[in-house]
């Protein structure tokens, strides 16, 4: 599938676009006509966010492609040529996912997919972490940060659910109907796992592509309290 009109959108709570990451990744993508996005000083769910992402991608930009991204990610590669091929055997195109769940406790799309021993979980990301002395965490000052390769598993593939760091919508998966879940109490968690796995039940190709990001953030650290009332809706609504 050409990709004619990219857009690329993401959310972030700083007053200043210029301070996000993803937005100094522009100039990777200057050969290519893509409209870009972001919601500076963002306080609204990345559901509702993302959900007016869609319709702006339909309605103002008549794009044919939406790309939602953290804003802490770099680009290691301009994604679009790559989605162009992915886009031919899938709707909905992530970095890293899991082709087979159970909806369980603790719900994380990789512990649900059954962990790295499991083989359902494919991808790769690359994170950026705190080293010290050979050991990871989260230090000091006194710390060096490095880029440290996540592995899931192989990829390209057929997948149900997708990490939420990266994620591309054709334009039929935008024309769908299937939206982003605002009734989610977790603000930040959970929309990306609910969005695919809806897409997956109604029939739409998820898959899990070869395009290289780097995060710039570890991931979730610890499990707020936002992040369990999102995750008691998330078991309510599959559970069965």
């Amino acid at each position: 599938m050409e990709i004619k009109k990219p857009l690329i959108c993401s959310a972030t709570t700083k007053l200043d676009l210029r301070t996000t990451t993803i937005w100094g990744e522009r100039q990777k993508l200057e050969d290519c006509d893509t409209d870009w996005h972001i919601f500076e000083s963002n306080t609204s769910p990345l559901a509702v966010v993302y959900n007016r992402a869609i319709e702006m991608a339909l309605n103002t930009y008549n794009s044919d492609c939406l790309i939602l991204v953290h804003d802490d990610v770099i680009l290691e590669e301009d994604p679009i040529p790559k989605l162009e091929k992915l886009f031919d055997e899938y709707d909905l195109v992530g970095v890293a996912g899991c082709s087979k769940a159970e909806i369980k406790s603790p719900a994380l799309w990789h512990l649900m997919g059954g962990g790295f021993e499991g083989g359902h979980l494919h991808g790769k990301v690359n994170h950026m972490v705190e080293e010290k002395d050979g050991r990871m965490g989260y230090g000091g000052a006194d710390w060096e940060i490095s880029k440290q390769s996540t592995n899931f598993g192989a990829y390209p593939h057929r997948v149900i659910m997708i990490d939420g760091v990266f994620m591309a919508l054709s334009r039929k998966m935008m024309e769908s109907g299937v939206r982003f879940d605002e009734k989610c109490p977790s603000a930040f968690h959970f929309y990306d796992c609910i969005f695919s796995l809806d897409a997956y039940l109604a029939r739409y190709k998820v898959g899990v592509g070869d395009i290289l990001i780097t995060h710039e953030s570890p991931g979730l650290r610890s499990f707020t309290d936002e992040w369990k009332s999102g995750e008691n809706y998330f078991l309510k609504r599959y559970g069965q």
